[in-house]
């Protein structure tokens, strides 16, 4: 007996498959102190409150944003506004526009557990900001144009014609290159 696949070019199977997928972390992963928990088990417990990535951060953004532009329900803009806020203040280093890869959010307050700056975060950063503003976030816009021009400024390097992908908190680049900088900047 051969189990049929799913149809992934199915827009009504990919519309469930959101609903699915968000009913698993919806109203779970909603943290009321910021943002949203990261860790899961199988049946749906948190294990980790605290610790969260950035592009996990991020990609709450765009899942919250498609369900609110598939949708149209109120409750997933909700969860992107809370989501996205969260990316800018407790990741986003204003001093510098680059955001830490990885944080410690405890009482209300982030403590950066690693502050490295990763392309492949920024590109994640610009998707964000991209599916919030098309669903309805007009200050979206601008947070995304600060995004890629930070990524335009520290990251790319013309003489190779690709973007480095990893710095120092001051930028420093590191001699480091992967595929994932380069492959999520172009979407």
């Amino acid at each position: 007996m051969t189990a049929s696949l799913p149809d992934f070019r199915s827009p009504t199977f990919l519309r469930q498959h959101l609903r699915d997928t968000m009913a698993f972390y919806d109203p779970v992963a909603t943290d009321p102190s910021g943002g949203l928990y990261h860790f899961f088990l199988d049946d749906g417990t948190v294990y980790d409150t605290r610790t969260r990535h950035l592009v996990s951060a991020t990609r709450f953004v765009v899942t919250h944003a498609m369900l609110y532009r598939t949708t149209g329900e109120a409750r997933y803009q909700a969860g992107m506004r809370h989501a996205l806020q969260f990316v800018r203040d407790a990741f986003l280093d204003p001093a510098t526009g680059g955001y830490a890869w990885l944080i410690d959010w405890h009482d209300g307050r982030a403590t950066v557990l690693d502050a490295t700056r990763h392309c492949y975060g920024m590109a994640f950063v610009m998707l964000a900001y991209a599916r919030a503003f098309e669903a309805g976030m007009p200050e979206a816009r601008a947070w995304l144009a600060e995004a890629f021009d930070t990524a335009e400024r520290h990251f790319w390097q013309p003489s190779q014609g690709l973007y480095a992908d990893e710095s120092s908190p001051d930028w420093a680049l590191t001699g480091y290159r992967g595929q994932n900088a380069n492959m999520h900047a172009c979407e």
